[in-house]
């Protein structure tokens, strides 16, 4: 997997962790997390776009909150609301079946088993009868999605309904162009009050339909919208509160808490790579931000400087397990929760997930993200990540009734947590395919994790929730941290600007990290950052600000 800036929910990983896909899912329901591949540029062509947002905006659907379920701790600013109970009585979204009894094929990714295919799966039954048609599934292997997709879109042979996962989409050689050959154009179907027909679609936030625009169209519906950070910083609160340590407000104290840490003989160290949550901590740029009028790139900026230096005095003294700077293939999740490394960066997904996996065999094993800190003692500057985790397309060429009846059944399978449409779209039936524990939460059985992958969880979108009603403990403090959060966004000059940046800098970045991580290391000294830094302005770091800045000039902010 290519590399590319941090801070996005649009990888593999992170999408299914924000897809709220557990470990327990995971282990038993076909998937398998992977390694993290933050989000490229915004999808399109090759070539250098950029589009914004007002012109997005004007295409997307009227947002029409859906109010039949409310959150116990509504989130705000965007954050994901909580649900610290599960609901009693699940909600009826949809009152009449969708389809018209007809019949399409849909392409998804799955990591793990396939299921039984349509005929002798109970699960794709129940589902089909309830929408009135049949989706028949052609899943392809999520490990080689990139590859499977390239090869389906290069050839032009799409099904009536396509997901692509995001991180696929950026990485389609001239999928700008395919998109529009070969998907249908929604723009009529859903823009503004047209959506109306398709109230549960309407209920997607307008920040994620603004990425289903490709070339002035709305052709994409986004999928898996969710909490835009894509790196947080987990604790150990079990050992904190049984050491007496305290979390840090300040840089110097979580130095000094580190040394505090850690202790080799032991077995335990106080971190693992925490650099890209070291940048926010700091405050650097996400990438670009404009200062006395000039465009600077984080690496020009001396918070990001400072952020550098105090990652290189953690490896100086040890404080980072040793797994971690000798091996690149390390497991910091895995000595995390062994209690070998006591503060780790992880996804979102991570927190809940590793709870999961932990107390059923260690009832007193507990992690939470760290308070939110700047290293000075003032805020953070956390990196937002925008685009969504998923695209579904409708195959161009269908017609208006089939188009409008696909529709139909997408805007049902939107059925957000707390209704009877999610409950059955995800989990089956009940009594076969999922029996409720002792909070009501649904828990599927063995036959529900044989025939119930995510299947057409992935042909829709839906507002994200914390809905571990069985960790109540978890889902306050998750959604109270969140909602915080989502008052520390870094500034960003293009805020709102969907960009396709020319490949030719998008090149530029791996070889200047790999010199920025010698750094880091210690493989190179701290003066060279300037050196590292005048290569990359030298390479094309200054004709990439020169493009930069035409799109802030472009869009008036300039």
């Amino acid at each position: 997997m290519n590399n590319s800036p941090e801070g996005a929910v649009t990888s593999r990983r992170g999408f299914l962790g924000l897809v709220g896909l557990s470990a327990v899912a995971v282990a038993g329901g076909g998937l398998l997390t992977g390694c993290s591949t933050p989000a490229g540029p915004r999808p399109g062509s090759g070539g250098a776009t950029a589009a914004a947002l007002d012109k997005l905006t004007s295409l997307t659907p009227t947002h029409i909150p859906y109010a039949g379920v409310t959150a116990d701790i509504v989130g705000q600013n965007g954050a994901p609301g909580g649900f610290t109970k599960y609901p009693a009585t699940l909600v009826d979204a949809i009152t009449a079946k969708p389809g018209k009894d007809g019949h399409y094929k849909a392409m998804t990714p799955l990591w793990g088993p396939l299921p039984p295919p349509l005929g002798k799966n109970s699960y794709f039954d129940a589902v089909n009868a309830d929408l009135g048609a049949t989706i028949e599934f052609n899943i392809l292997d999520g490990m080689t999605i990139i590859e499977k997709m390239n090869a389906v879109i290069a050839g032009g042979d799409v099904v009536d309904i396509t997901m692509i996962p995001s991180w696929t989409v950026n990485q389609i050689p001239q999928f700008g162009e395919a998109v529009d050959q070969l998907f249908e154009d929604l723009t009529p179907h859903l823009q503004g009050d047209a959506a109306k027909k398709y109230p549960l679609l309407a209920n997607i936030a307008t920040d994620a339909w603004e990425w289903g625009v490709f070339n002035g169209k709305l052709i994409g519906i986004p999928g898996s919208y969710t909490f835009p950070m894509g790196v947080i910083l987990l604790y150990r609160k079990d050992m904190f509160d049984a050491n007496g340590w305290t979390a840090p407000k300040t840089a110097d104290e979580m130095l000094a808490l580190g040394k505090e840490i850690t202790d080799p003989k032991k077995k335990r160290w106080a971190f693992g790579d925490i650099k890209l949550m070291a940048y926010q901590l700091f405050r650097s740029p996400k990438e670009w931000v404009l200062s006395g009028g000039k465009l600077l790139h984080r690496y020009e900026t001396p918070e990001f400087e400072a952020s550098i230096a105090f990652m290189r005095k953690l490896y100086e003294d040890k404080l980072i397990h040793p797994d971690i700077v000798s091996s690149k293939g390390a497991n910091a999740k895995e000595l995390f929760k062994a209690g070998q490394i006591v503060i780790t960066q992880d996804g979102f997904g991570g927190w809940k997930e590793m709870l999961e996996q932990m107390l059923p065999t260690k009832p007193d094993f507990w992690i939470e993200a760290l308070p939110h800190f700047g290293h000075d003692g003032g805020a953070p500057g956390y990196h937002k990540s925008e685009e969504p985790g998923q695209y579904t397309f409708i195959k161009k060429g269908l017609g208006k009734e089939k188009t409008e009846e696909i529709l139909s059944l997408l805007n049902y399978l939107a059925a957000p947590f707390g209704t009877q449409e999610n409950m059955l779209s995800v989990y089956g039936v009940e009594g076969k395919h999922f029996t409720k524990n002792e909070v009501g939460a649904p828990k599927k059985t063995d036959l529900g994790l044989k025939e119930a992958p995510p299947t057409y969880f992935f042909l829709s979108g839906r507002p994200d929730a914390i809905t571990e009603s069985e960790l109540p403990k978890y889902v306050e403090t998750a959604a109270t941290w969140y909602n915080e959060a989502a008052n520390h966004w870094a500034p960003n000059p293009h805020e709102g600007i969907r960009i396709q940046r020319p490949a030719k800098y998008a090149a530029l970045e791996q070889p200047t990290e790999d010199k920025i991580q010698d750094v880091v290391r210690g493989r190179r000294p701290l003066s060279e950052l300037k050196q590292v830094v005048d290569e990359w302005r030298k390479d094309g770091g200054d004709e990439s600000r020169e493009f930069y800045m035409k799109v802030l000039q472009d869009n008036g902010r300039a």
